[in-house]
């Protein structure tokens, strides 16, 4: 079975954008989306992912169903590493994944 790495940087966006929308949409559906994003990797994507390389950031990328999240990761037979969370408005050109900390 593959493993699953997260990037420092993941987790510490993850928590910024979740934390954006606790004013607005309360602390229940933050943590459904949370939920939501971290399902998707271990019930998902670990399992099945996907080759294609988007060309804005030079590797894979995922919308994460019923959020405003895309996953941006790569993978080997033996492990998924999952670099960052961006929103689904940020202009995925301008991510630096030199930035992303292990």
């Amino acid at each position: 079975m593959r493993s699953i790495r997260y990037s420092r940087s993941f987790f510490e966006e993850l928590a910024t954008l979740l934390e954006q929308g606790v004013d607005r949409f309360g602390t229940r559906v933050v943590s459904e989306k949370r939920a939501r994003v971290l399902d998707a990797v271990t019930r998902h994507l670990v399992h099945f992912p996907e080759r294609p390389i988007d060309p804005a950031i030079g590797i894979c990328s995922r919308v994460v169903a019923r959020t405003p999240f895309i996953l941006l990761y790569d993978f080997d037979d033996d492990e998924l590493r999952v670099h960052l969370i961006i929103h689904a408005h940020s202009d995925r050109a301008t991510v630096d994944l030199s930035a992303v900390e292990w």
